[in-house]
């Protein structure tokens, strides 16, 4: 009996130094090149850099602007970039071709596009949500972030499930939010599928209009599941396998910015670090920035949905953008946080 209670002790222990030593892990003063965005941007890693919190998990954090997924996917397969932050759609593209890659945590789990319209764009459906305002798209410029984006591959899914087909729309390459904004009101596009600012530059400078937001829209119900894993840090394996600790560590460091930015309290000091990375050069830029801001903060959380994971590895097969099913476990580092 005693013995039995020794043994029992003796593992209990060993299983508190493990946790421990997860809980802890420490970088050995590694660098980690990591992708940002014009806008928002790269929030947990911005606010992990000016707070301290990489260098307090042992490692150094640099970020490098970005402004697409598959632009960030080939700098991180190029080794220029070390983490790249893009959605699950632009990774399992990747490791189709080969490519051995891990998501490691996330940095938006909300689904961050949205659909915004000229306003000068006749839209008898505007304001009857999806599917509805896809027919008054039908025949018109859609803008996308990069060709074979995610952007584009949602709202192609979005014209499938709205009884019409990809080929019934003109995609244009119109980069980031900054670039894509200036292409939607100069009349190069007539709608743009993009992401946060350009809802908040819509609706702060009344210049253009939102018509869906992934995020908040029931529909169609396999881009909701998609909450929960929109965008994340993706590393290839073998950063994973030369430095673990170090990966850990970044994760660490991005639980710590997440605990930060969701405290209410932060907010103004959250604003201060984003435009001290990135203004907008235009009227009102700073509001914009602000609303921008409120808008994404319950998306920046680290942890990753294996569920929604499954959601976007199912819905890229019903578009046929995969030819047979993705296992969803191969995306995800196995100490990558869950909810």
């Amino acid at each position: 009996m005693v013995r039995h209670a020794a043994l029992r002790v003796g593992l209990l222990a060993l299983f508190s130094a493990a946790l421990a030593t997860t809980a802890t892990a420490q970088g050995k003063g590694e660098t980690f090149k990591i992708q940002d965005y014009p806008g928002v941007g790269n929030m947990l890693i911005r606010v992990a850099i000016a707070k301290g919190f990489c260098e307090k998990r042992g490692i150094k954090c640099q970020l490098q602007m970005i402004p697409s997924g598959p632009l960030g996917g080939q700098a991180l397969l190029a080794k220029s970039i070390d983490v790249g932050f893009f959605p699950p759609e632009t990774q399992i593209a990747a490791m189709i071709k080969g490519a051995q890659l891990k998501a490691i945590a996330s940095g938006a789990i909300l689904n961050v596009f949205i659909v915004v319209a000229r306003n000068d764009l006749e839209m008898p459906n505007a304001t009857k949500g999806f599917p509805a305002f896809m027919a008054d798209l039908k025949g018109k410029r859609v803008g996308v972030t990069a060709r074979g984006s995610a952007a584009e591959i949602m709202f192609s899914f979005m014209a499938q499930k709205a009884g019409l087909k990809s080929d019934d729309f003109t995609f244009v390459a119109v980069g980031a939010p900054n670039t894509a904004y200036g292409a939607l009101v100069s009349k190069q596009v007539d709608a743009n599928m993009t992401f946060e600012p350009s809802g908040a530059m819509c609706e702060v400078l009344k210049s253009c209009r939102v018509l869906y937001r992934a995020a908040l829209s029931p529909q169609p119900p396999e881009l909701f599941a998609v909450n929960g894993a929109a965008s994340n840090f993706v590393v290839t394996q073998e950063t994973i396998d030369k430095g673990p600790h170090a990966v850990e560590a970044l994760v660490n460091a991005a639980r710590d910015a997440e605990a930060f930015i969701q405290d209410p309290k932060n907010f103004d000091e959250t604003l201060k670090i984003a435009t001290n990375v990135f203004k907008f050069e235009m009227p009102k830029g700073d509001e914009v920035m602000s609303e921008a801001l409120k808008i994404a903060i319950p998306a920046y959380k680290a942890s990753i949905s294996r569920p929604a994971l499954k959601a976007i590895a199912d819905y890229l097969l019903t578009t046929k953008q995969i030819e047979t099913p993705f296992d969803p476990a191969r995306l995800v580092w196995d100490k990558a946080p869950n909810p």
